[in-house]
């Protein structure tokens, strides 16, 4: 589905992705592990369009994805979560899954009864503005924003940044369940062993260059990996 070849990307002088390669085949969960800095983001960034990478390739379904607009990028079937969530405080819960539907209209209805099957407390705080949800409950909305464009690719930015533990293992789980219903996954997380159980294959990142890839449960066993990663 997804194919990044030798991508290098720059802030000015600064070579923060240097030559990464990998893939995401369909109906997929992948995970990009590494250390905060390590270039992750600025991936996920330059496959959603926000960033313009120095040189390299992104393919998505056959369609080279590095000269198109973030606006075409959704429309091809791609919607990023991104870190902090950035929901959009000042409007209601069910304002915000309306932005999400923006390039299709058309199965908005069908989405949003699919989303709140999915968040069940998105149903119950529809009319409450944004800004008065919790931390795990924003993340459900930022979920949930995203899926009211129908992707068939999903972009997570460390989804469990700043969550409390109860919360983490539903957004987990929440991944898991997306994923069940045909929705291919990557994600970049910091918290590696929680990614790596659910993935089905990972890389690790590090000074913006991958140098370890396999199975999720491969990564587990790693000892480098877990040395540097795991705690252990």
């Amino acid at each position: 589905m997804l194919e990044v070849k030798d991508l290098r990307v720059n802030y000015g002088a600064i070579q923060a992705v240097q030559g990464v390669d990998f893939t995401v085949n369909d109906g997929e969960i992948v995970a990009l592990i590494g250390a905060n800095g390590a270039g992750k983001s600025t991936i996920l960034k330059t496959i959603s369009g926000l960033l313009r990478p120095k040189s390299g390739t992104i393919t998505y379904e056959g369609t080279r994805l590095d000269k198109l607009s973030a606006a075409k990028i959704v429309a091809a079937g791609i919607a990023q979560v991104p870190e902090g969530r950035h929901v959009f405080a000042g409007l209601t819960v069910m304002e915000n899954l309306k932005m999400g539907a923006y390039s299709a209209p058309k199965t908005q209805a069908a989405q949003l009864t699919a989303v709140f099957e999915q968040f069940p407390v998105l149903q119950e705080r529809r009319h409450q503005d944004a800004a008065t949800l919790s931390g795990g409950e924003q993340q459900m909305l930022a979920m949930g924003r995203a899926l009211m464009a129908k992707p068939k690719l999903m972009l997570l930015d460390e989804p469990s940044m700043g969550l409390a533990p109860l919360f983490i293992n539903k957004i987990f789980a929440i991944i898991k369940a997306i994923n069940a219903t045909g929705t291919t996954v990557l994600l970049i997380e910091q918290n590696a062993t929680q990614a790596l159980q659910i993935a089905d294959r990972g890389y690790v990142v590090a000074n913006g260059k991958v140098r370890l890839s396999g199975t999720g449960a491969e990564l587990l066993a790693n000892p480098a990996v877990q040395s540097a990663y795991l705690g252990g």
